[in-house]
């Protein structure tokens, strides 16, 4: 049984947080994480473990059995290093380098500027000081195993070799974003690009007017998790304008940007652009939009704010042609919720997000991240949006699909889980499949035997520089852990 000295608040608390400080200096944005990598070879290596560290940067240790527990089934313990970087505007942040700087206060953990890393870094911190300690609580044979590039395509998951998952009975995911909720299924996704190359012609002296609109104060945030949550899509708002302003008049495009990446909710956009309408009326234009997503989204989104503003002429603006095809993409293309659950309204089905576009010299490009709970509907987005692609006149490329995972009802770890939290916490856990993708989708596709849960401490506003962590969370799931791998030893 788990010692009073390892179960005391105050002690998990300091320990995984000085775990997450180490992760936090390290720069471990996705398909960067060779550095961090190393890391947690190091660590493991130091504490005695055998490790592997395989050609995708995937970290996976072993972990022996207390005595007398040497028969139990193995268990693994499962994270990601990487993590969403993402900053406030303004703030000067080069993820490659710079490390994250925490802001510990009374309940909350958060970051100076940029997303905090929690997604994953928490999981993988409570993993570390499981390990260091484990001689505290009774268990069975354990696998950690850290993967790559959860954020940006799951490679890591993808390649990780299958004989580390084979012989493997339960697998323990540590990657969810709500204590007290027990995830045992979640959606597939594709990612999805589009692009087209551009034609640029001298701005006419006919459109004596150039300005430039800017679309912030938005909350952002996950693709998945919060895409019913009502929080506004930058990007769609500043096509909206576009159209309303050329309701009254021309205009010729320069540039448009807005969003940070496929699974982050745009939180910012803007645009810059030559018209003949007067300075005084695009303002106007701007200022009622923006009272009227006050009004709409007076809940979720009550800090909208759009600024116009007089610049200097652009050198070069789109040919009509290229604006057309660009503004009719990006209006007939939903993002947000496509379809509700009929046998859980609660829960989302189906979903996409326009997550980012960027213009350059060449080419512009759309990022979109369809997601859906059921395979088929992903097949049904990858038809329908390349028909949406051909209409406009762009093309279109799309990632390989994640596949979903699906609800077990007979899952005996989730019945133990289930026992235990409510044992520890005076309280039943909610059980619930989730929109937005997992890893675990893919370790049940190697190992469809594999009995798997996904759980988490609580982390608010994910992938967003107003992420932060819910202190008084991160004690109980490391008990909540411990507790379940005794309870496996014992029982299974």
């Amino acid at each position: 049984m788990m010692n009073e000295k390892f179960s005391t608040q105050e002690k998990i608390l300091a320990g995984v947080l000085e775990e997450f400080e180490k992760l936090a200096a390290i720069p471990r944005p996705s398909k960067h994480e060779e550095q961090v990598s190393n890391y947690l070879k190091n660590f493991f290596e130091e504490h005695g473990f055998e490790v592997v560290q395989d050609d995708f940067k995937n970290i996976i240790a072993e972990v022996p059995a207390s005595f007398g527990r040497e028969n139990s089934p193995l268990t693994i313990l499962q994270a990601h290093m990487d993590m969403v970087c993402v900053a406030a505007d303004g703030y000067e942040f080069n993820p490659l380098t710079d490390p994250i700087k925490l802001i510990r206060g009374e309940k909350f953990l958060e970051a100076q500027g940029t997303s905090l890393g929690a997604d994953d870094g928490i999981g993988i911190a409570e993993i570390l000081y499981l390990v260091k300690n484990h001689k505290d609580f009774s268990h069975g044979k354990l696998r950690i195993i850290f993967t790559t590039d959860e954020e940006s395509g799951m490679s890591g998951a993808i390649n990780l070799d299958k004989k580390f998952l084979s012989d493997a009975n339960f697998l323990i995911n540590c990657d969810s974003e709500k204590f007290g909720e027990l995830v045992a299924g979640s959606a597939g996704s594709v990612h999805v690009t589009f692009w087209r190359e551009l034609h640029y012609v001298r701005p006419d002296t006919k459109l004596p007017n150039n300005m430039e609109i800017k679309i912030g104060g938005l909350r952002g945030g996950h693709s998945g998790e919060e895409i019913s949550s009502g929080r506004i899509n930058a990007i769609k708002i500043a096509v909206y304008i576009m159209r309303q302003i050329t309701q009254h008049g021309k205009i010729r495009l320069a540039n448009l940007r807005g969003g940070r990446a496929f699974n982050v909710i745009p939180d910012s956009a803007e645009f810059i652009f030559a018209t003949d309408i007067q300075v005084s009326l695009v303002e106007k234009i701007c200022a009622e939009v923006e009272q009227k997503l006050k009004k709409v989204y007076a809940t979720t989104e009550p800090n909208v704010k759009i600024e116009a503003k007089v610049i200097n002429r652009p050198d070069k603006v789109l040919h009509v042609k290229d604006y057309d095809a660009l503004s009719n993409l990006l209006t007939i293309i939903h993002s947000g919720v496509y379809l509700m659950n009929s046998e859980n309204p609660a829960q989302v089905l189906a979903s996409a997000n326009l997550g980012a576009v960027r213009m350059d010299d060449n080419i512009v490009e759309l990022k979109i991240l369809p997601r859906a709970n059921a395979d088929e509907l992903v097949e049904e987005f990858i038809e329908g949006f390349g028909q949406a692609a051909k209409l406009c006149s762009f093309e279109s490329k799309f990632s390989a699909p994640t596949p979903a995972w699906k609800f077990n009802s007979d899952s005996k770890l989730l019945k133990i889980a289930e026992k235990i939290f409510t044992e520890q916490n005076g309280y039943a856990p909610e059980v619930k499949t989730i929109h937005a993708g997992l890893e675990t989708s893919f370790f049940a596709k190697k190992n469809p035997a594999l009995d798997i849960i996904s759980i988490g401490t609580t982390n608010e506003n994910i992938h967003s520089p107003n992420e932060r962590l819910l202190l008084e969370t991160v004690a109980p799931h490391v008990k909540f852990i411990a507790a379940l791998l005794e309870k496996i030893a014992e029982e299974v």
